[in-house]
């Protein structure tokens, strides 16, 4: 990591780190908030930062430099496909990010570290780009009016499909607020060729016992059976927990919902949680 950017858990952001980022972004929010969304140009420009919208091939997703005294974001419409698509506010928030953050600013004001690329993922490993993220999300997505959007609204893929609308952000991206937020006990998996490429329970996710990095997914899942017979559910799917899970006290009333989202051929997120009387 470059010298001049504050040191995190390669794992998570520390508590104190993420309440820190929380609170200047929904700050920056709540002054460009106009009863609709947040428009990262707007505070772009309200800062003096100057941004260009083009063709960079694969070279990165979003850019911020610095240069003599000024800043530019580059966003990258190759990658990011089209004008119109939500990655790129995402992308756009994201640079903010870099430069409201004092530490990621003011490494690269001192020559301490270049500009470095952005790319779009579901879990940056990089640390420097997860505040970057985390930034972004609370930017685009403010707590206190993601709470309100989700008032007496369970736990659906419909509710995400709303949100990403109402926010016009990815559903990946209204998916991962609402975990962060701790809504509703769920789990988040990410399924690469048929093995578990990572996991992401809520705090208060009932099951313990999580299938293993590495390990083979479940055949009788909804994600299992797209990798082993290729079938597609467009809708949330109903199963039993020790489809998943190995716990000792699952009750045999108990039932789970997972909605499956095909990234890739390769690719599927699972999002699972414990159907409560009356979901359908």
């Amino acid at each position: 990591m470059s010298e001049g950017i504050v040191k995190i858990s390669e794992d998570r952001l520390l508590a104190y780190r993420k309440a820190e980022i929380a609170e200047l972004a929904e700050a920056i929010a709540l002054r460009f908030y106009n009863g609709s969304i947040i428009h990262p140009e707007l505070i772009a420009k309200e800062q003096g930062i100057t941004f260009s919208y083009n063709n960079y091939k694969d070279s990165f997703d979003g850019l911020l430099e610095h240069h003599s005294g000024r800043f530019h974001i580059y966003i990258n419409l190759n990658r990011l496909r089209g004008e119109n698509n939500p990655r790129i506010r995402y992308t756009f928030a994201h640079e903010l990010g870099h430069y409201f953050i004092d530490e990621h600013r003011n490494a690269l004001k001192s020559g301490k570290t270049p500009s470095h690329p952005s790319f779009n993922g579901l879990v940056a490993k990089n640390p420097v780009e997860r505040e970057a993220d985390y930034f972004a999300s609370c930017l685009l997505m403010p707590e206190k009016l993601f709470r309100k959007q989700c008032f007496r609204r369970p736990l659906d893929p419909k509710l995400f499909e709303d949100l990403a609308k109402y926010f016009e952000t990815s559903i990946s991206s209204v998916i991962f607020r609402y975990f962060e937020l701790n809504l509703f006990p769920m789990l988040i998996i990410k399924v690469i060729n048929g093995l578990i490429d990572w996991k992401m329970p809520s705090k208060d996710f009932k099951y313990k016992y999580l299938p293993k990095k590495g390990a083979p997914v479940p055949p009788t899942t909804a994600a299992g059976e797209y990798f082993n017979i290729g079938k597609k559910y467009l809708e949330k799917q109903l199963l039993w927990p020790d489809d998943w899970f190995k716990d000792f006290n699952i009750s045999k009333d108990e039932q789970l919902f997972e909605k499956c989202y095909y990234l890739s051929e390769t690719s599927v997120m699972s999002v699972i949680w414990k159907r409560e009387k009356g979901m359908r």
